[in-house]
């Protein structure tokens, strides 16, 4: 799998955007990310309208269970 293609929108707004790519065996991409910082330092994913609210002291914890759950369910 190649890896998704990532950017920095406003560097001064602490954003990225990650691309979700087209996968043979998953078929066509995924929406893409946009990844920001709000003001309370909170970190904000969206995609097509949808938010999820993270707090970054559960950061270590959400990438353990991602990288879990994508273990336990390889392409």
């Amino acid at each position: 799998m190649s890896k998704p293609t990532s950017s920095t929108t406003m560097t001064s707004a602490m954003q990225a955007v990650i691309w979700q790519p087209y996968l043979d065996d998953r078929g066509p991409g995924e929406p893409a990310l946009l990844v920001q910082v709000d003001a309370c330092g909170l970190l904000t994913i969206t995609q097509e309208g949808r938010e999820v609210l993270i707090q970054p002291e559960t950061l270590p914890e959400l990438f353990r269970q991602l990288r879990r759950l994508a273990a336990s369910n390889p392409p």
